[in-house]
């Protein structure tokens, strides 16, 4: 019954969001000068990342270089593995609205349905907070774990893998895994990247991702579905949006000063956060009687990169020249 209730909440979300018009396009004003620091802010850049439609696309963007640096299908890919020497956290793909279940068995074999596992699946915090991932202390007492692998971009339920995590050292990772309701049981193993927050395996093709997520330094900010979790009522749902990276990426949010207004002297005693959602999905709204997302362009963003440098960001349209949505537009400017 309650995979059943996933599946017609997730087809209800689908039948929703029907034909859609483009917001009307936002003309910038021309750059100011710096006056914080008496010099001219960098050129006034306007880009826009194409998600897709159905947000099938992961896109991972670098502010420093106006570029896409990678893009792949969020299907690509299911588990990512901390690569720092010490580091031992696993993290869910949570733009397929992947859940983990702990069991009580230690033997992978023992596993053999889903029975019993009720609905109190976990999802990892999309802050990154690496204490409060889904997973957890799996060293502690070494269960396995059920992972129910989410949707994939047309809302069909992909399926559940068992998982028995075995070690991990300074090199890398070993697990092995097996489909939920089978007897064959297949080997893994990650090796660490230095270069890299995390690595990516995938269960289908039993194989690491080595480009998903890209190297730490190369990227700002990734464009993706992700799961959030919502407090009143208390449910997990999947937004679009943006998360950023957890690499010394530091984030400001800012809704009263006009974007063209803001300056370098505007970072002095402002919070920034290296939440992995410091910007998140809540830059645009839909409407549902209109059928139709509009962005607040008064909600801007200051972002402070891995080599310290701050770029204003806001975003001025969702939707791509043909009308179709998941094609985020956004002007930024080194400050």
């Amino acid at each position: 019954m309650r995979i059943l209730a996933v599946v017609l909440v997730s087809l209800l979300f689908f039948s929703c969001e029907k034909k859609e018009l483009p917001v009307p396009k936002y003309v910038p004003p021309a750059a100011p000068a710096d006056t914080a620091s008496g010099s001219t802010a960098g050129p006034l850049i306007v880009a826009q990342v194409d998600m897709s439609s159905d947000y099938r696309n992961q896109v991972w963007f670098s502010l420093s270089e106006n570029r896409i640096v990678y893009a792949n299908l969020k299907t690509d890919w299911d588990l990512a593995f901390e690569c720092s020497p010490s580091g031992w956290h696993l993290m869910l793909n949570g733009s397929k609205s992947m859940k983990v279940f702990k069991t009580n068995f230690e033997k992978l074999e023992d596993v053999k349905d889903t029975v019993g596992l009720g609905s109190n699946g976990k999802a990892d915090v999309p802050s990154g907070n690496l204490d409060s991932t889904a997973v957890g202390s799996w060293q502690l007492d070494n269960k396995v774990y059920v992972i129910n692998l989410g949707y994939n971009e047309l809302g069909k339920l992909i399926g559940y893998i068992k998982l028995k995590l075995i070690s991990v050292d300074n090199n890398g990772y070993t697990f092995e895994f097996g489909d939920v309701y089978g007897t064959e049981t297949y080997q893994g193993s990650v090796l660490k990247n230095a270069q890299k927050n995390f690595v990516a395996y995938s269960f289908a093709s039993r194989m690491q991702i080595n480009t998903v997520e890209p190297d730490k330094s190369s990227y700002d900010l990734c464009f993706t579905n992700y799961t959030h979790l919502f407090l009143e009522p208390l449910q997990y749902y999947q937004v679009t949006g943006v998360l950023s990276n957890s690499y010394k990426t530091r984030i400001a949010r800012f809704s009263g000063i006009p974007f063209y207004k803001m300056t370098k002297k505007d970072t002095a005693g402002k919070t920034f956060v290296n939440d992995r959602n410091g910007i998140g999905y809540d830059w645009k709204s839909f409407n549902l009687e209109k059928n139709l997302y509009s962005v607040n362009l008064n909600m801007c963003y200051i972002i402070q990169d891995s080599k310290g440098f701050y770029y204003k960001l806001h975003f001025l349209d969702f939707y791509n020249s043909s009308g179709l949505k998941g094609s985020p537009k956004f002007e930024f400017q080194r400050l």
